[in-house]
């Protein structure tokens, strides 16, 4: 990190800050406003200047066997079932114990489930019988909170993900994953490589790759690594020449070229606005890349058994690329797409309103707002200060949205200029807010005049007390638990602000994952072990009868709900130590809350969540029952099949067939 960095942002950004890359959400946004131009869907029509409504009705997917024309005849016509699954535990999740021992699925949903007998009535001679084999049979898992188009980026780029999220400990191993990327894509020569995840603090170097490192990778092609904070890239010499970057070149504005020691030659490492150097440069999709692109990413999250998927601050463009998709079949899992408060508008908040309560495989959540910024970036905003200070300077607030992104995305009114005297004088450092009170005060109430629900970013307790302020000042002495405002991450919720929440129906999603990816960090460096005991107070949600949830918030920390829900069972660090075990949950209410909570958090558990007679057949099958299995060893289980409408759409058994193989979209070889 250079010296000009640490004096402007005041630390590393270490471990993934929660930013997002304005270069690569730019990007996909151009690609969908292109769309939205061209008119590229006969008849979409623009609602609100955002939201193409038209069309939305939730689709058939074809899958593993076919989808409707392949439907029985007799089925069709009587009440006999499609298929009926059998063999193998059956968890409902209604309740804790619940099982069933067949389940028959006709018309997309669950016609019946119970005993054997009793589903086996129900067979017809062209009714396919599904012996399971002992395997496990349970509701599709539901993702709280995700960012499906970022991850979607990120399927179509070289992993670089730092041990203990991925497989990367040093420079070496980079090397060998854009070798082996290089090897397996066959880019032709002068295409971009494109890797995402590096982290210098959490490799043995302890520096970044520089151009050297990564021409020693390739010089034909321009390579181009994102770092895991998206406050930092580098690129070998190629992608300098792509980029006219060289020693006469000056610091943009807001960034920094990093230079060669005693020299002004780059060393190949761009910081800040520095980044946007190459955003004039680097191939950007069409609209039907873009779209291929997403929808071989939702295709990795039904092979992670998930059914339904969230976009967490959805932007113009995007939504214009999943509603194209939605029109066209081309959405695998159901989407819930979240628009970010500061690309809202009047007409498009109107419109969020008046199509809050539609269905289908695209559908509207509400709006979210951010408070505040990561623990592990120090922009949490805490009530305390953090518990080893970052440095001698002081940290600016996480700016993640560049100018160009701005354009795109920001809406004149919702700008935002947080002061930085927050801290008095002689105070440890302690984060800052994302938004003003005034800000967070006006979005809840006029999301609470509109009933249109909120998910509120809150890392630090300081962020949270935040909104529960605006919560009181809207709704006064009046709980509106019909809302089920969300609480999303909600990582140091006290105990004062959990009663709150359970007096005013506020429903936090927490994000587990953190207690073992960054559980010894927040132990000895950013919380301190008192407050990192408590980090993500699962325990304590429950007990008080809060219904939670549990997240991954990809592309933070990839999309495997079996290691979400292991990591709030267990609370083991990754470097093997409990992290307050009075915190932990049982396995039936850590998988309840990626299943049915997930879905009535999201208004959605009249159709998915549970095994019942009359809601979606929206399945997934494992390899183990997670509600008998050594806790332990939920991590390990495997998802053999994910089923979407009553359709196979990923199947170990099946991947040369209909269910469409995931086929590696790349980024960058355009």
């Amino acid at each position: 990190m250079s010296e000009k960095h640490e004096k402007e942002h005041g630390c590393s950004h270490q471990g993934g800050c929660g930013c997002t890359p304005p270069l690569f959400v730019n990007m996909v946004e151009k690609a969908g406003l292109a769309l939205s131009r061209r008119d590229f869907i006969k008849g979409t029509t623009a609602v609100g200047g955002m939201f193409a409504i038209g069309g939305l009705a939730s689709p058939m997917f074809a899958g593993c066997k076919g989808g409707e024309k392949d439907k029985p005849a007799e089925a069709v016509a009587k009440d006999i079932a499609e298929a009926i699954y059998h063999g193998g535990p059956i968890l409902t999740m209604v309740r804790d114990g619940d099982r069933a021992e067949a389940l028959a699925v006709k018309d997309g949903r669950i016609m019946a489930v119970g005993a054997k007998a009793d589903i086996m009535a129900r067979k017809g001679d062209a009714t396919k019988l599904i012996d399971l084999g002992g395997k496990t049979l349970m509701p599709g898992f539901y993702d709280p909170h995700s960012h499906v188009v970022l991850q979607s980026v990120k399927f179509a780029t070289a992993n670089l993900d730092p041990i203990p999220i991925g497989k990367i400990g040093s420079i070496a191993d980079i090397q060998q994953t854009l070798r082996e990327w290089i090897k397996e894509k066959k880019p032709a020569p002068g295409k971009w490589v494109i890797g995402w995840g590096y982290d210098d603090t959490g490799i043995k170097e302890q520096r970044h790759p520089t151009r050297e490192d990564l021409d020693a990778v390739s010089t034909e092609h321009p390579i181009l690594l994102m770092h895991i904070s998206a406050h930092l890239m580098a690129g070998n010499s190629r992608l300098m020449e792509e980029i006219g970057v060289t020693k006469d070149t000056k610091d943009p504005e807001g960034g920094v070229i990093q230079r060669k020691s005693g020299s002004n030659e780059p060393n190949g490492v761009l910081e800040e606005n520095a980044m946007l150097l190459v955003l004039k440069k680097i191939p950007a999709p069409s609209p039907e890349q873009a779209m291929a692109m997403l929808e071989e990413g939702l295709r990795h999250y039904a092979k992670a058994g998930i059914t339904t998927a969230q976009d967490c601050a959805s932007g113009k463009g995007t939504w214009q690329l999943l509603a194209a998709m939605a029109q066209a079949n081309k959405l695998p899992i159901d989407v819930n797409a979240w628009a970010l408060y500061k690309g809202v508008d009047d007409a498009t908040f109107d419109a969020i309103a008046a199509h809050k309560n539609d269905n289908g495989r695209l559908r509207l959540g509400g709006v979210k707002i951010v408070l505040d910024g990561s623990l592990q970036g120090y922009t949490g905003y805490l009530s305390r200060p953090y518990h080893v200070q970052p440095g001698k300077t002081q940290i600016a607030t996480d700016h993640c949205d560049s100018e160009e992104a701005e354009s795109l995305f920001v809406s004149p009114d919702n700008q935002t200029d947080i002061s930085e005297d927050l801290q008095a004088p002689g105070e440890g450092h302690r984060g800052y807010p994302s938004m003003t009170q005034e800000q967070v005060d006006t979005w809840v109430r006029r999301c609470d005049t509109a009933n249109v629900q909120i998910q509120a970013h809150t890392n630090g307790d300081a962020a949270t007390d935040m909104l529960i302020a605006a919560v009181k000042k809207a709704r006064t002495d009046k709980p509106r638990p019909e809302l089920r405002t969300t609480i999303i991450h909600a990582q140091t919720m006290r105990e004062d602000q959990l009663d709150f929440a359970a007096e005013h129906g506020l429903t936090p999603s927490f994000f587990p994952i953190h207690v073992y990816f960054w559980g010894d960090r927040h132990r000895d460096l950013f919380l301190g072990p008192e407050r990192a005991a408590r980090i993500n107070p699962s325990r304590s949600a429950l007990d008080r009868n809060i219904k939670i949830t549990l997240h991954h918030d990809a592309p933070v920390a990839g999309i495997d709900m079996l290691a979400v829900a292991w990591t709030a069972v267990n609370r083991m660090t990754s470097g093997g130590k409990d992290l307050g075990p009075e915190q932990r949950i049982t396995p039936f209410e850590a998988f309840r809350a990626i299943t049915a909570d997930a879905a009535w958090q999201n208004f959605e558990e009249d159709r998915k969540g549970t095994l019942e007679a009359g809601k979606l057949a929206d399945l997934v099958v494992l390899s183990d029952d997670p509600l008998s299995i050594d806790p332990m060893k939920i991590r390990d289980i495997r998802v053999l099949e994910t089923i979407k409408d009553g359709q196979s759409i990923f199947s170990v058994k099946c991947r040369a067939t209909a269910t469409k193989p995931i086929k590696f979209i790349t980024l960058g070889l355009r």
